[in-house]
């Protein structure tokens, strides 16, 4: 037993290293720092949300819905006289996600206790999942306005009334606005359909540029650490063709695992979600009306975008594994490349990028990681100029770092070059 005690201490010890700890604590202070950005921005969410009100009716329902709003922290504006058309263009140029329309009669048939449906319009800019919660509150106003009358009703004692329009006299008409476009459709489907198409996308590039990279800066420290490299740089081939060389070996690399990766998330979210949405229950037709099918151009894109994404990925993990001692130590030497990829991949997977604050959207543009992220969105809105923008930023970042790769192959420096995470030796 005392045996048994000695070795497990001795496997704990060496298990037990900075190398292992450092990347954990370094994760958990970047997880808490998502934490309380992510806190921060949703708290934007409590402040009365403004919405738009178009009163087809008569001025005196008008005010009454702006009153019952306004007591449940809503901001609001009741506009008379003018088409849906205008208001939603109000709408976008104040950034407001919300519009609410009083058809007429709405007023006459509450006041003779029939069900009335109001129009609502949610201008739909990002879907992220903090989106869900803005585009929510519209969702909550008309329950606000549908439970009071139906309070209204029940004081009034009315009898032969159908319990479930009893409970909900305010009818709801659902239209959904991306870009110029609208269709009479509900957010949540629209928001379903975009995330089946796109949400496997970053998950699929974290996985593979966090593996691939692993995988190239383990290759070249394992070379460092059986002093295989000194043959290699001995051997009449250019240093530069040894870093392309081993850059696109790895990126086809990675690109055979984000095609298998690709495969199976799909074949995963369609079989959680029941299967592809059917081209036969009209939904497609009207998908394609918003625009939110992606095109043969949007594939090209995000294809580039997702490539360059790996390329840069690969050459920031090819000097970090010069920098790494040996193998065990690579974990902690490309700590930094993990966090310039996860740091991105929640702030743009939770947060909506268009109403952030500005400091904080700088920090995610200038993370080549990013853009790929947002690619994926971007596409589906048809916003493919960022893209363009995105794909040349990475591949500038790219050139740079393949160039101090190349300076530090050059350099004799190469061999002795070395983060030491160990103690120090006493001489």
């Amino acid at each position: 037993m005392a045996k048994f005690l000695v070795l497990l201490k001795k496997e704990i010890k060496e298990l037990i290293t900075l190398q292992m700890i450092l990347p954990m604590v370094v994760v958990i202070i970047m997880f808490s720092l998502i934490g309380n950005i992510i806190s921060k921005e949703t708290a934007k969410f409590a402040a009365p949300q403004q919405i738009l009100i178009l009163n087809q009716d008569t001025v005196r329902v008008g005010d009454k819905i702006s009153e019952i709003l306004k007591a449940s922290n809503f901001k609001t504006e009741v506009l008379i006289g003018i088409d849906i058309a205008e208001v939603l263009d109000r709408a976008r140029e104040n950034r407001i996600s919300s519009v609410l329309v009083i058809t007429s009669n709405f007023e006459n048939d509450i006041n003779n206790f029939r069900p009335h449906s109001i129009t609502i319009h949610k201008i739909a800019e990002n879907f992220s999942i903090s989106s869900d919660v803005k585009y929510s509150g519209l969702d909550r106003a008309v329950n606000i306005i549908s439970t009071y009358y139906s309070n209204d009703w029940i004081s009034k004692k009315k009898t032969g009334i159908d319990p479930e329009i009893l409970k909900n006299p305010v009818k709801v008409n659902e239209f959904v606005v991306i870009g110029d476009k609208t269709a009479n459709i509900s957010l949540s489907a629209v928001s379903g359909y975009i995330r089946k198409q796109t949400t496997f996308i970053p998950i699929i590039l974290f996985l593979v540029i966090i593996l691939a990279s692993q995988m190239v800066a383990m290759a070249v420290a394992g070379e460092k650490e059986n002093k295989t490299f000194e043959i290699l740089l001995s051997s009449p081939v250019s240093r530069k063709t040894i870093v392309f060389a081993k850059l696109i070996a790895a990126g086809l690399v990675a690109l055979l695992l984000a095609g298998v990766y690709m495969i199976g998330m799909n074949s995963y979210i369609n079989r959680i979600s029941g299967g592809t949405v059917s081209m036969g229950d009209g939904l497609m037709s009207i998908f394609s009306s918003l625009g939110i099918i992606i095109t043969p151009l949007g594939y090209l894109l995000l294809g580039a975008s997702l490539f360059m994404g790996i390329l840069v990925g690969l050459a920031i993990a090819m000097i970090l594994g010069v920098l790494s001692e040996n193998i065990k130590s690579v974990q902690a030497t490309i700590t930094p490349l993990m966090i310039m990829v996860l740091l991105p991949y929640f702030l743009v997977l939770l947060l909506d990028i268009n109403t952030i604050s500005p400091i904080l959207k700088y920090i995610i543009y200038i993370i080549p990681f990013s853009h790929p992220f947002l690619a994926s969105q971007n596409i589906i809105l048809g916003n493919y100029l960022p893209i363009v923008y995105g794909i040349i930023y990475q591949f500038i970042v790219f050139m740079v770092f393949v160039v101090i790769a190349t300076k530090i192959f050059s350099s004799d420096k190469i061999i002795t070059l070395k983060l030491n995470f160990g103690k120090k030796k006493k001489i």
